[in-house]
């Protein structure tokens, strides 16, 4: 008994030197690495004729998967945005299936342009960061990242960044 007694007492005096031997010191983490004023042209490469700027100020690419639930509760906003004068939406399907995104698009009624092919979407995401899905970019009609929105996003966000 004594000795299992000092045994435990022993591996506490231990814990207690390691925590206290450390630092109170603040470890600077770096932030995520800046998409602004990254040049995504390649959207109107590999989009082709389909993809009219015409009249339109912003443009927001919006990387998705059908079972990411942030995801799926953006897609409204994403709609309603698609439905302005100032804006087009490009959706980018990401680790998933194209059937199970037609199925998506049909489910939600999405009007606005969604790009399935992995091949395509492939090209357009190497061009940029991102760190996990759901993640928006903002770029302007010269298809040019204004900001970059990690996590899911709200119609009222898009709105008061561009005002």
């Amino acid at each position: 008994m004594l000795k299992r007694n000092f045994i435990l007492l022993s591996l506490v005096a231990i814990v207690l030197i390691i925590f206290t031997s450390f630092d109170d010191e603040v470890v600077d983490v770096d932030p995520l690495p800046s998409n602004k004023n990254t040049d995504l042209s390649i959207i109107s490469e590999i989009i082709g004729p389909e993809l009219s700027l015409s009249g339109k100020n912003y443009v927001i690419v919006n990387l998705w998967a059908t079972w990411c639930t942030p995801c799926i509760e953006e897609v409204g906003y994403l709609q309603q945005l698609s439905g302005l004068e100032d804006f087009i939406v490009i959706g980018l399907l990401v680790d998933d299936s194209e059937s199970n995104g037609l199925e998506f698009i049909d489910e939600y009624n999405l009007s606005y342009l969604n790009i399935l092919s992995e091949d395509k979407v492939e090209l357009i995401i190497t061009q940029f960061f991102w760190s996990g899905l759901p993640t928006t970019l903002l770029l302007n009609d010269d298809l040019i990242v204004l900001e970059t929105f990690n996590g899911p996003i709200t119609y009222e966000m898009i709105i008061d960044y561009v005002n």
